[in-house]
Order: structure tokens, then sequence, then C-alpha cells
């Protein structure tokens, strides 16, 4: 029985593979640790100290729809008398029953403080309140002055939806109060990412050197 001759070198395709893998995981895993995770944090610092500024003014809206500010979890008055109307919207979200954690899952009735009949693409709506049975919803009587949280782009780069929504502290009848969403609300995963990236590459690397090992052997 012949013994098999152990190989010399590198087997090229392998080692070339991990080569490029392990620098590019290792690289991942310090985009997350070192900017993206500073950078998290930072923000919602950032949205935490915006929440104790004074109310947001007229000015403010003009500069945030310029681009020039960041209104984002900033406290404001808004008031909102259409009368009767139907809601401009639904959007998933939880009651303000339940403590800051949350409440009940349902969805937030939004509204559009203008005249509908010529304002068909409101720059603001407001959560006029929660419900779990939006469908029972009608018409509804909105006629008050709303103080809460100001919501930057809440249908994201949509075109013709709103650039602001607020997320008051009381809600008109039947709804209940929604829940005032904080900073806190954010995804930090940033850390776990690192961490998963780095250990990418820490396997990488071990299922090559065992490759490897059995490669030599003629394997």
């Amino acid at each position: 029985m012949n013994a098999t001759t152990p190989r010399r070198g590198y087997p090229l395709a392998a080692t070339l593979l991990t080569l490029v893998m392990v620098p590019i995981l290792l690289g991942l895993s310090y985009w997350q640790f070192e900017i993206r995770l500073p950078w998290k944090a930072a923000l919602i610092a950032q949205l935490e100290a915006a929440r104790g500024l004074p109310p947001v003014t007229a000015q403010d809206y003009f500069h945030a729809m310029l681009g020039e500010a960041d209104l984002q979890y900033r406290r404001a008055d808004v008031d909102c008398r259409p009368g009767r109307v139907k809601p401009y919207d639904t959007k998933g979200g939880t009651s303000a029953a339940g403590g800051a954690d949350g409440g009940t899952g349902g969805f937030l009735i939004l509204v559009d403080c203008n005249d509908p009949a010529r304002h068909r693409s409101p720059d603001l709506v407001v959560v006029a309140g929660w419900t779990q049975r939006p469908d029972k919803i009608g018409k509804i009587d909105v006629d008050a002055r709303f103080t809460g949280t100001l919501i930057e782009h809440p249908y994201g780069k949509e075109p013709g939806r709103p650039q602001f929504m607020l997320i008051p502290t009381t809600a008109v009848a039947p709804l209940a109060p929604s829940r005032i969403p904080t900073p806190g609300d954010l995804p930090d995963n940033h850390l776990s990412y690192a961490l998963q990236w780095l250990a990418f590459a820490v396997t990488l690397a071990a299922v090559y050197l065992v490759y490897l090992r059995q490669w030599r052997r003629g394997g």
C-alpha cells in the first residue's frame, strides 16, 4: 500500500479566497464598531437633547423644509381645526396605555389639519389617536390644539406625502392616546453586527487552516 505523498505550498483558490475575504470581514467589523456604533450613539444623544429644546416655530418649519434644520423628536404645538373629516391615513402604532415601554398594538389615525379641498398634499399631519379597529372609524370631529412630538419624513421619501407628523399626548374621541416615540426606540445593533463580522472572519480563517492541513496530507 503506497503512502500518500504530503503536498507542499498552498491551495490557490482557497488561499486567494481567504486572503480576500478575511480582510473584508475584519474591515466590516471595524466599520461597525469604530464608525457606526459611535455615530448611532451620537445621533441618539442629539435626538434626546432635541426633546428639551423650545417648541418648534414657523421659522423652524421653514428651515426644515429647505433642508437647513432637523426637527426630529422636537416638541411642537399644532392648531388642528378642520372640523368633521375623514382620516388622512392609518399607520401601525401602539397605545399610550402601558407606560413608556409601549402599550397595545393597533393603528394610528392620521388627520390633515387643513381643509382637504384646498390641500391635497399636506406638509403636516397629526395623529388624532389610536385604535384597534380602524375600519370602524369614519369621519371624526377634530377641533383642538395638540402638543406632542414631531416626526420628520414619516413616509420616508415617498413623493406627495407629508414631511412632518405630530404625535400628541392627547386624542380625539372616540380614539385613545398613542404612545409617544423616543430616541431610544431607534435600533442600535452595531455592536452585535461588529461581533458577527468578526466571528465570520475567525470562522473562515479556522476553516481554511483545517482545509490546508487536510490538503497538505493529500486529503
